[in-house]
Formats: structure tokens, C-alpha cells, sequence
């Protein structure tokens, strides 16, 4: 009787042993099966976030370009128009110094020449002038421009002419605009163009000397500390 009690005992002992090694390893299977899935999630998250940050690293930098780009042709307009300006400034000197009144006797007398030679026909032509190249035409051409248009000759006071003048065919009632800002306009206008293939050229040569400067304050700031 002993001996069967015994033996149920172990029995039960065994069994005991048995079932709690069968609900180690379940727990333990559970355990890296959840742990695989976590891995798994994590390894798809990293993936995600770093293609992401390589999708956001490109946008960027193209942004970041075509700001760049932006901001050099915003340059180069803005270069392009204080030369302008200077520009313009230069052809209206020079133009102030060159339209004296022996200059514009001389432009009125072959423009009278040219009007005359046109046909048989006699023209008469108005001239405005600005106050003082009036006084000094009055004085010294009206003679050599009265031999060219025998039937006259009007030179008459515009103070809205500066420098120059504007000249027009009466009976044609057609008028040419000579004054110091229709020259200076057209100088310019004409001058442009050169302006607009210079620039383009000057801007690599600009970025390529500016380079070294800004990486050498670049590494000076970046010095031993």
C-alpha cells in the first residue's frame, strides 16, 4: 500500500514537472514570437522614417536649389538695373556735354537738307528748343537753316526741352523727337542687349571668385578651439 502511494506521488511529481516545462516553453515561444514581431516593426518604422528623411533631404534640397536660383536671377536683375541706371546716368553726361548748340545747328541744317531733298515740294519746319539753345540758334543759324527751307523756318521756345530739340514738318504735321532724354533713351535701349549677354557671362566668374572666400571663412570658424 506503502508503494502505491509512493508511486503516485512520483507520478504527480513528474507530472507537475512536465506541465510546468510545457508552460515555460509556451510562454518562452510567446516571448520571442512577440519579440521577433517587435523587431520586425521596429526594422519597417527605421525603414519608413529613414526613407522618409531621404525623401524630406531631397525636397529640400531642391528647394533650397531653386531658391538659390531664385535669389541669383533676383541678383542679376538687381546688378542689371543699378548698371543700368549708372548706365543711362553715363549716356545722359555725355550727352549734356555733346548736344551744344553748334552740334544741333549742324543736326538741324542737314535734317533741313534732307527734308528739302525729298521732292520738289517746299516744306516749312518748327523747331522747339529749350531757353538757351533758343538764344544762341536765333543768334548764329537761322540764316544757314533759312538757305536750306526757303519757305521758313519757326524756332520756337519749349521749356519742357532741356537739351536738344524736337523738329516737325508743318504741312505734314509730322514731329521727330531729338530732345537729350529721347537720345538717352534710345542709347540705352540700344545698349541693353550688350548689357543682357555681358551679365551672363560675369556671373560664373563672380560665384567662382566668391567660392574661396566663403569656404575660407568657413574654415576659420570652424578653427581649433
Amino acid at each position: 500500500m506503502a508503494e502505491d502511494l509512493q508511486a503516485l506521488i512520483d507520478r504527480l511529481q513528474r507530472e507537475a514537472v512536465e506541465d510546468g516545462q510545457r508552460k515555460a516553453r509556451a510562454i518562452v515561444e510567446q516571448a520571442e514570437a512577440r519579440a521577433a514581431t517587435l523587431l520586425r516593426e521596429a526594422e519597417a518604422e527605421a525603414k519608413r522614417v529613414l526613407e522618409q528623411a531621404e525623401h524630406d533631404a531631397k525636397a529640400f534640397t531642391e528647394r533650397s536649389q531653386v531658391a538659390l536660383e531664385q535669389a541669383g536671377r533676383d541678383l542679376l536683375i538687381t546688378v542689371s538695373q543699378s548698371i543700368e541706371h549708372v548706365l543711362a546716368g553715363l549716356v545722359r553726361e555725355s550727352l549734356e556735354q555733346q548736344l551744344q548748340p553748334d552740334l544741333l545747328a549742324e543736326m538741324l541744317v542737314k535734317m533741313a537738307h534732307a527734308y528739302s531733298s525729298r521732292s520738289g515740294r517746299e516744306r516749312r519746319m518748327a523747331v522747339l528748343l529749350g531757353p538757351e539753345d533758343l538764344d544762341a540758334l536765333v543768334r548764329y543759324y537761322t540764316q544757314r537753316l533759312h538757305e536750306k527751307l526757303p519757305q521758313g523756318v519757326d524756332l520756337r521756345l519749349d521749356n519742357s526741352v532741356v537739351k536738344g530739340f524736337r523738329v516737325a514738318l508743318v504741312d505734314e504735321h509730322v514731329e521727330h523727337d531729338f530732345t537729350i532724354d529721347a537720345i538717352a533713351d534710345a542709347l540705352t535701349h540700344h545698349l541693353r542687349p550688350h548689357l543682357a549677354e555681358i551679365l551672363p557671362r560675369v556671373a560664373p566668374q563672380v560665384s567662382e571668385a566668391a567660392a574661396p572666400v566663403a569656404a575660407t571663412s568657413s574654415e576659420a570658424s570652424a578653427g581649433p578651439s
